[in-house]
């Protein structure tokens, strides 16, 4: 690629990445390894607040598609979006690290300053494997020859003790099970863990109407509290068929609510954050029908539709109902958060932004603890 092609491409990543350049190279702090911390057995989430000790998180592997799918276009982010069309003109089939070295680099540090600081914090961390090339052909054509693995909380679900292989609605997504599965082959293996797949979509071309009806599941739709769990659906992602699909693998014990969202967003963690009983983030303008019914008399803090779409400021890591992770890159929902007696923690993400996800995307939790709420038992 001439030089010219690279100064304009890289003046966009620049830009969206303003205040967030890699930092000197500092000695890593001491933290407890994975090998010296403890070692659950089976896999329990049951309170999107309960103390996280275990969790899978992205790596920063990325291949540029040769082309956009259309529905991209009704949440993606300018930025994103200016991102995206650049790279595909300038980079098609080459992946990040070849094609913009300096944004891989950006995206490694900051996920490995995340993972230091969850280690810190004594939770046991796998970080997913890049696709083999085996993996990465599975629905190729339909993918656009795209792939990306920040993101692993859409591939799977972790509700009470079962993990549940997820059908996200991008053909380029459903790939990303793959190496879940390698990732996690051993610690699931001992655990005697159930594992359940949503059945796999059509292998349909996007149409004018998007792509295939099918029952299509999203961990970033999906919010456990207790018995109750909550999908987003916004024709992007989840759709009800996958609701429905969800339920009959949970079984009558649990109640499976879909909540209408805004085209406007991917998933329902892009509109709302749950820290803690009794305290909530939430974007307005992301619900069609109000506000679930449970967050009535709940805190609320709220952002714009702006603010959710460009910074994902809904997207936090809650470490347990005390404490949270927030992208530095958001200090107005730090400041907030701190206000209602949250512990805060922040870290630049700026780098993860531009791919259309944050802190809550990048990880997914096979283990937490406690959380009980009386009002969702």
């Amino acid at each position: 690629m001439n030089g010219l092609t690279r100064r304009a491409f890289a003046s966009t990543v620049g830009a969206a990445l303003a205040g967030a350049s890699l930092p000197a190279p500092a000695e890593a702090p001491e933290t407890p390894s994975d090998s010296t911390c403890p070692k659950p057995h089976g896999l329990s989430v049951t309170w999107e607040w309960g103390a996280l000790r275990e969790a899978v998180v992205g790596c920063p592997y990325a291949r540029i598609p040769t082309g956009l799918p259309d529905f991209y276009r009704n949440y993606m982010s300018p930025a994103s979006l200016e991102f995206a069309e650049k790279a595909i003109r300038a980079f098609p089939r080459r992946t990040l690290q070849e094609a913009v070295p300096e944004l891989y680099e950006a995206m490694t540090f900051q996920m490995d300053e995340a993972i230091a600081l969850l280690r810190g914090r004594g939770v046991i961390v796998h970080q997913v494997a890049p696709l083999d090339d085996s993996e990465e052909a599975f629905l190729a054509e339909l993918s656009l020859y795209g792939a990306m693995q920040a993101f692993p909380r859409d591939p799977i679900l972790v509700i009470g003790e079962r993990m549940i292989e997820t059908a996200p609605y991008a053909p380029s997504r459903r790939k990303e099970r793959f190496p879940l599965r390698r990732t996690l082959a051993e610690r699931l293996a001992r655990s005697g863990v159930e594992v359940f797949s949503i059945p796999e979509p059509l292998p349909g071309p996007e149409g004018p109407a998007g792509f295939p009806p099918g029952a299509y599941l999203e961990g970033g739709d999906v919010f456990v509290l207790g018995r109750d769990i909550y999908v987003g659906i916004t024709g992007n992602a989840s759709s009800l068929e996958g609701s429905q699909c969800l339920q009959a693998i949970l079984g009558r014990e649990y109640r499976v609510h879909p909540v209408r969202l805004s085209r406007k967003f991917l998933h329902l963690d892009c509109v709302l954050a749950t820290p803690r009983p009794g305290l909530a983030i939430v974007c307005r303008e992301g619900f069609v029908d109000g506000l679930p019914r449970f967050l009535r008399g709940w805190k609320l803090i709220e952002v714009s539709a702006a603010e959710a779409e460009e910074k994902l400021a809904t997207n936090v890591l809650v470490l347990d109902e005390r404490t949270t992770l927030v992208p530095s890159e958001t200090p107005s929902v730090a400041e907030a958060l701190e206000k209602a007696g949250q512990e805060v923690l922040t870290t630049p993400f700026a780098a993860v932004f531009l791919w259309g996800g944050a802190f809550r995307c990048w990880h997914h939790p096979l283990v937490r603890e406690g959380g009980f709420s009386p009002r969702h038992a």
